[in-house]
């Protein structure tokens, strides 16, 4: 009585997946290598200045070139928004903290009324 093997029991997905792992297994230098691209990548991202930096530098350099109005209007108004991106999120943070605060109290004086 023979027995059908392995292979002929699995889908075609379900062979594909099985010697692709096989075959992985059998070159242990891609784990480390994959390992090693991983670490790189990850500092490469922590090591980029931040976004806000990164403008104020271009409009820094960027400066020189200008010589018109409209030129000057275009420049800031690509690197502005970034650099004072941080700034406006704080000042939006603080009328949020004001409104509530301004809720809070209006909601005490009904309750004591």
């Amino acid at each position: 009585m023979a027995t059908t093997p392995d292979s002929e029991r699995l889908t075609s997905s379900e062979f594909t997946q099985q010697t692709m792992w096989s075959d992985l297994t059998r070159q242990p230098w891609l784990i480390p290598v994959g390992i090693g691209l991983g670490v790189l990548l990850l500092l490469n991202l922590m090591r980029r200045p931040p976004e806000q930096e990164q403008a104020a530098r271009r409009l820094v350099r960027d400066w020189r070139k200008v010589d018109d109005v409209d030129a000057a209007r275009d420049l800031l108004g690509e690197n502005i928004p970034t650099i004072l991106r941080p700034a406006l999120l704080m000042v939006l943070e603080e009328c949020e903290r004001q409104v509530r605060q301004g809720f809070r109290r209006i909601e005490r004086t009904i309750e004591h009324l």
